[in-house]
């Protein structure tokens, strides 16, 4: 019985990637609307369960929409969908949207660390890091501007081999020896200045959203510190969040206070 259930997935992957494929290939345009059931379902030799379980995963995925009564429709290019459950860099959050990544402007130096990235990195006073900075783009288009930082220790007092970097810097840390385990990562709005609008071709003044990242290794080790700004209106941020864990009283005295006595920065 498993083993029913298990090819029968694995057909709906299938059947989802393909027509994923189809909408990334503009057979099917945003507007359009979708063939019927039986007309898909004849067309990729599936039931019409397995296509009724494909399509819904791509209306999960933001490429199509159900309009009650009258059909699936084809939807515009969907956001970049970032479930902040799993670590993942920038280039698969690209590819897992079956978009092509790339990188522009890319600036790779050695410097002195500053005091945010010696916290951020457990670094000391005059410790030097690799800086590599670069526009991350989605089939040409910017998505996101970062400023990444790693040790020099861990280059082994060299940044040549970060010259051919062209994509993930977490592959290219594993390579290396130094496989990522996890990562601390806070989130802010802001508003994109005229430097970082032009680098992301957008107007001055348009939402952004800002990642301060920290990666670790399995022993707690720093390994990265990434930041990055990326266009608000391209990303779609999701969280599991367990619960409901409920404050003892004293806890919520002095959530009270602080909420009180205490402004948004």
């Amino acid at each position: 019985m498993a083993k029913k259930r298990n090819s029968r997935r694995l057909l709906t992957d299938i059947v989802r990637d393909e027509l994923r494929q189809s909408i990334l290939t503009e057979v099917y345009s945003p507007g359009d609307k979708l063939p019927s059931e039986t007309e898909l379902a004849d067309k990729y030799n599936v039931s019409r369960v397995t296509l009724r379980e494909a399509v819904r995963g791509l209306v999960e995925e933001g490429y199509l929409s159900r309009q009650h009564g009258l059909g699936t429709y084809v939807t515009e290019k969907p956001r970049l969908r970032n479930n902040l459950d799993v670590n993942f860099g920038v280039t698969q959050l690209i590819q897992s949207m079956g978009m092509r990544p790339g990188n522009r402007d890319v600036h790779i130096l050695e410097e002195e660390a500053s005091e945010r990235v010696r916290r951020a990195l457990a670094l000391g006073a005059g410790q030097a890091v690799a800086r590599i900075e670069r526009i991350r783009t989605a089939d040409d288009e910017p998505i996101v501007y970062s400023t990444e930082f790693i040790p020099i220790s861990l280059l082994d007092g060299d940044i040549g081999g970060l010259r051919n970097l062209s994509g993930s810097l977490y592959r290219f840390l594993g390579d290396l020896g130094y496989r990522v385990h996890h990562g601390v990562v806070t989130i802010e709005p802001v508003v994109a200045t005229k430097v970082m609008a032009r680098k992301l071709n957008v107007e001055p003044g348009k939402p952004l959203l800002h990642f301060a990242q920290v990666d670790y290794g399995e022993e707690g080790r720093p390994y990265l510190f990434s930041l990055e700004w990326y266009r608000s209106e391209l990303l779609q941020v999701t969280v599991y969040r367990r619960g409901p864990t409920f404050l003892t009283e004293g806890a919520e005295w002095m959530l009270s206070e602080k909420d009180e006595g205490s402004a948004a920065p």
